[in-house]
């Protein structure tokens, strides 16, 4: 349990640090290169998103779940790595080729933006945090991303200075992502040998085909709803209402991220409990995770909430005021996909259960197409994050009501939302703070500040006349 707290801490570490970031260079950004530039990084983000996707295929859940099933075993492990890199090797290489097809056929605008994308895709090609998450290193890879994510910032804020620095801007971000992947082929060695790749041969490398495609179907159809909609607002309205969902989407993200890192540390510890036949250890440390994760996303979405209408202006600088909406109508799917999140990384995929999320993935990516089709070209940003809302939503439920078989939930979600209702009085008491303080970055802290004191001293209330558990969790008790 202690090596799970610490790769935990390691995660919230690397994730504060993610949080901090944006809050720095997004308004920097937001004033610099404005919306409309900010959309054409976006929509040609979205379009290399793709290919990268079809690139690494299922191979960072597959890959940490194979890694994490061989144990201490370094022969093995050894094996698995080189046989499923190769795997990746190869559909990287085919998606770079096909990109280059696009850039020279059938991209006619911001041909240099999209270009200079490329730098994901080779990202992609020397990829390999999925063996480190698999033995449970996380200190390796949250150290070198945060080095290289400080040094980005360094270079945003010292190189771009105006609209024209976009292209500054997209070798950055793409390079360093390029640059972060390709430093783990360093510490490599000391989890697998180098000598084991002679065992790749054609027969393991296809072996992985199947187990990859199943995990890889469902992030294709998540696309719809998450890549999908900047690339949709990009065709169906304006680079402009692009730039607005591309902002309000990187506030939400900016805390998705930490329920994002808390799913990677559990993915391969619920694995290994799993393979080891300890599956009441796996199920209470999975229902734990769903009230844990609830009174965190319901803090998180209701905060965004509640300070959204004297934060973006503040955060973004005039003109973008459309934020405030879009940001309102996002904030709810932390709760909803916090959720999702528990259910995949924690139960779905260690059980190898992926065809449930196949299903759910599906559902909700129909739906999100369709509400997207009917509502982008009338409501812009509002109407993608419309769709994403609804598409969440219905995926989540999917999820849950087929496991309910094999696991009751019910009782504890139940049980969680009361952390929503905390959310709600917060909500309340600082729209209260806000028109006594009536705007400014006075007022700002003065309803953040509320806000944590109001929601802590009602969760601290309930966990300890409850005698929760959640408790013992926070004080990091064996």
């Amino acid at each position: 349990m202690s090596k799970l707290k610490k790769n935990l801490g390691y995660q919230t570490i690397y994730q504060i640090l993610n949080t901090c970031i944006p809050l720095i260079t997004s308004p920097y950004l937001a004033r610099v290169l404005g919306a409309e530039k900010q959309g054409v990084f976006s929509y040609t983000q979205s379009i290399i998103n793709y290919f990268t996707l079809f690139a690494m295929l299922g191979v960072e859940n597959y890959g940490t779940r194979t890694i994490a099933n061989c144990g201490d075993d370094r022969e093995k492990r050894s094996k698995s790595f080189w046989n499923i890199y190769f795997f990746q090797m190869c559909c990287t290489l085919l998606s770079i080729g096909i990109y280059v097809v696009y850039l020279t056929r059938i991209c006619s605008q911001n041909v240099y933006i999209a270009f200079l994308q490329i730098f994901y895709l080779l990202g992609s090609l020397v990829d390999i945090n999925w063996l480190f998450f698999g033995v449970e290193k996380f200190k390796t890879t949250v150290s070198r991303n945060m080095i290289i994510r400080i040094s980005s910032v360094v270079l945003i804020l010292s190189t771009v200075r105006k609209p024209s620095d976009l292209w500054i801007y997209t070798l950055i971000m793409a390079g360093s992502t390029f640059l972060s992947n390709i430093i783990l082929w360093f510490f490599a060695s000391k989890e697998v040998d180098v000598k084991a790749i002679r065992t790749v041969s054609k027969k393991e490398v296809v072996k992985h085909i199947k187990p990859n495609l199943v995990l890889f179907v469902p992030l294709m159809a998540m696309s719809v709803y998450h890549i999908m909609d900047k690339t949709m607002l990009g065709l169906l309205s304006t680079y402009k209402q692009v730039g607005y969902y591309y902002n309000a989407d990187k506030i939400i993200n900016i805390p998705i991220g930490i329920l994002i890192g808390i799913g990677t540390v559990m993915l391969p510890r619920m694995t290994a409990l799993n393979s080891n036949g300890l599956i009441n250890e796996a199920k209470k440390l999975f229902l734990l995770s769903i009230e844990l994760i609830v009174a965190v996303s319901s803090a998180m979405a209701c905060g965004i909430f509640a300070i959204s209408v004297e934060f973006t202006p503040l955060f973004f600088g005039s003109g973008y005021d459309e934020c405030i909406r879009v940001i309102m109508m996002l904030s709810p799917i932390l709760v909803i996909k916090g959720l999702s999140l528990v259910v995949r990384m924690q139960y779905l995929i260690p059980n190898q259960k992926e065809k449930i999320f196949i299903e759910s993935v599906f559902w909700g990516a129909g739906i999100n197409l369709i509400v997207n089709l009917l509502l982008i070209v009338r409501l812009g940003a509002l109407g993608a994050a419309i769709g994403t809302m609804a598409a969440e939503l219905v995926s989540c439920f999917w999820q849950y009501k087929k496991i309910n078989k094999y696991i009751s939930c019910s009782s504890v979600i139940y049980k969680s939302m009361v952390y929503v209702l905390f959310g709600v009085v917060m909500i309340i008491v600082v729209r209260i703070v806000a028109r006594i303080f009536c705007g400014g970055i006075v007022a700002l802290v003065f309803e953040i500040l509320t806000g944590v004191v109001v929601y802590s001293l009602l969760c601290i209330g309930y966990w300890k006349l409850t005698k929760n558990k959640i408790l013992s969790v926070i004080k990091l008790r064996r």
